[in-house]
C-alpha cells in the first residue's frame, strides 16, 4: 500500500474535483444509483473520493463494486482494503469473487470479461470507471498494434451502454494520470500498488513503462496528437453508428431481420449490419473473417438456411430471416427436459413458466384449464384434431414455417391422457376449443411463427 506523504506539485490538481463536478452530466435524475468499479489502485481510490465528495451536491446514490480475481497473492489484501475505504466513506461495497477461465482468451482478456460480467450483475443505473488520459492513449496504441479498425482505434468514449439498463461512465478521461496522483498526494489517499503493473511481460505494461516514454522523448506531443486522433475517429464512428441503425430500421421494417432488404446493401454495409446484430443480442464480437464468412453465405442461399456460430450463442438463417439462440436459451424454457415439473393444473403451471393465456378468436374452453394437464416438447408422435381429422403437430409447425432448430423444442398443452389440447401460440385442438377461448403463448418464441395460422 501507498500512502504519499509529497504535497500538489501540479496546480491544476486543485481544480479537479471542481473541474468533475463542472462537466457533471445534468440529464441525471436525483436518487440515480452509480457503482465505482474500485480495485483500490489510485486510479479508483481517486475517484471514489472525488463522487462521495460530490453525492450531497448531486444527490446521487454512491456504491463501489470490487472484483477479487484472485491471480495476485495480494488479492485478499486488496478487498480488505477496498472494504476498509468504502467504510470509512460510508459507501457500501459489493464484493465479488470470480473464478478467471481463459477459454481461448488472454488472462487480461478474460479477466476482464469476468469484471463486466460483475458489473453488468449490479443492476445499478451508471458504473463510474477511472480511466485516465494515459490508458486512452494506450488503447489506441494497442489497437494499433493488433491491426484494429475504426471502433478498436476510437479506443474508451467516456459514456456507453453496458446493458439495457446501466450505462458505463468515465468521468477522467481527460486527465493525466500524474494529476489523479497529485489530488492523492492533496487528499492524504491511501492506495494499494499492483506489482504485475511493472511486469513488462504483458504488451501493455511493456507500452506503458518501456516504448511510450521512449516516444514521449522524441515527440513531446505525442499524447497530445493521440487524443485528437482519438477524437476524431469517435466523430467519424458517431456518423457510421447513424447510418447503420438507419439501415437496422430499414432491415427490420417487418419486425424480423429480413435479408432480402439486408442484401439490398452494399457488402461493406451488409457486414456491418451482422456485427451490429450480433452485438445487439450480445452474442459476442465476431471477428472481421468470420462476418465476412457468413456473409457470403447468406448471399448465395437464399431461403435456404444457415448456421453462424458465435461466442456466446448462434445466429440462424431461414426463410430469408435471421433468429437468435443465445448460449443457455433453453435454460428459459423450463419445459424442455422436465415433464415432471409442468404437470399439473394447467392455470397454475401455464403462467408460473412464463406463458401468457391471451383471448384467442379460437381457443381453449376456460373451464379445462382447471383440470390435470401438461405442457412439453412436441414429439413425432403428436397430433392435433383439426375440423376433419388430424394433422401432425411436427407439421404444423412446419407449414407455419417455425424454424427448424426450434422445432423439436415447441412447447405443447396436452390433458391428463397426454392428448394434445394446443400449440402454443399457434393452435388449438376443435375437441377442446371455442369461440373466443384462451391460447396459451410464450412471448419469446412469438418471432418464430412466419405465419400464424388464421381461424
Amino acid at each position: 500500500m501507498n500512502n504519499p506523504q509529497t504535497k500538489c506539485k501540479h496546480p491544476h490538481a486543485n481544480n479537479l474535483l471542481e473541474q468533475v463536478a463542472d462537466a457533471w452530466p445534468q440529464h441525471l435524475p436525483p436518487t440515480t444509483i452509480i457503482e465505482v468499479g474500485l480495485s483500490g489502485g489510485l486510479d479508483s481510490v481517486v475517484l471514489l473520493h472525488l463522487l462521495s465528495c460530490m453525492r450531497k451536491r448531486f444527490k446521487f446514490v454512491l456504491k463501489a463494486v470490487h472484483v477479487h480475481h484472485g491471480l495476485n497473492e495480494k488479492a485478499d489484501e486488496w478487498a480488505v482494503f477496498c472494504g476498509t475505504l468504502c467504510d470509512r466513506l460510508d459507501i457500501p461495497l459489493r464484493l465479488e469473487k470470480v473464478c478467471v477461465e481463459k477459454n481461448g482468451l488472454g488472462i487480461e482478456a478474460a479477466a476482464r470479461k469476468e469484471r463486466y460480467r460483475i458489473f453488468s450483475d449490479g443492476r445499478s443505473d451508471i458504473v463510474a470507471l477511472a480511466h485516465h488520459r494515459g490508458d486512452q492513449v494506450e488503447t489506441f496504441m494497442l489497437a494499433a498494434m493488433r491491426g484494429g479498425g475504426l471502433r478498436a482505434l476510437s479506443a474508451m468514449p467516456e459514456w456507453r451502454a453496458l446493458n439495457e439498463y446501466t450505462q458505463i461512465w468515465r468521468p477522467l478521461l481527460g486527465f493525466t494520470r500524474e494529476q489523479l496522483a497529485d489530488y492523492a498526494d492533496m487528499h492524504d489517499l491511501i492506495y494499494v500498488e499492483d506489482s504485475s503493473n511493472q511486469d513488462s511481460g504483458f504488451l501493455r505494461n511493456w507500452l506503458r513503462n518501456d516504448a511510450l516514454p521512449v516516444w514521449r522523448t522524441r515527440l513531446p506531443h505525442l499524447d497530445n496528437h493521440i487524443i485528437g486522433s482519438i477524437a476524431s475517429l469517435q466523430n467519424e464512428l458517431a456518423l457510421l453508428d447513424e447510418i447503420v441503425q438507419q439501415d437496422y430500421q430499414y432491415i427490420c421494417a417487418t419486425g424480423t431481420f429480413d435479408l432480402q432488404r439486408w442484401r439490398s446493401l452494399s457488402e461493406v454495409r451488409r457486414r456491418q449490419q451482422l456485427w451490429y446484430f450480433a452485438k445487439i443480442h450480445a452474442l459476442g464480437v465476431p471477428t472481421a473473417e468470420s462476418i465476412a464468412d457468413f456473409s457470403r453465405v447468406l448471399n448465395t442461399i437464399q431461403t435456404a438456411s444457415a448456421e453462424w456460430q458465435l461466442p456466446d450463442g448462434r445466429i440462424y438463417a431461414y426463410q430469408n430471416r435471421l433468429f437468435v439462440q443465445k448460449n443457455g436459451w433453453e435454460k428459459e424454457c423450463a419445459w424442455i427436459g422436465n415433464e415432471q415439473i409442468l404437470a399439473g393444473r394447467l392455470k397454475k403451471i401455464l403462467p408460473e413458466n412464463g406463458f401468457t393465456l391471451r383471448r384467442n378468436l379460437f381457443g381453449i374452453r376456460e373451464e379445462l384449464l382447471e383440470n390435470q394437464g401438461c405442457v412439453r416438447a412436441a414429439n413425432a408422435d403428436d397430433v392435433i384434431a383439426l375440423t376433419v381429422g388430424h394433422k401432425s403437430v411436427r407439421k404444423i409447425l412446419q407449414e407455419c414455417k417455425i424454424p427448424s432448430f426450434v422445432r423439436k423444442y415447441w412447447p405443447i398443452v396436452t390433458d391428463s391422457q397426454n392428448k394434445c389440447l394446443a400449440i402454443a401460440n399457434i393452435w388449438v385442438s376443435v375437441h377442446y376449443g371455442c369461440q373466443n377461448g384462451v391460447l396459451p403463448v410464450f412471448d419469446k418464441f412469438n418471432c418464430f411463427v412466419l405465419e400464424p395460422k388464421q381461424r
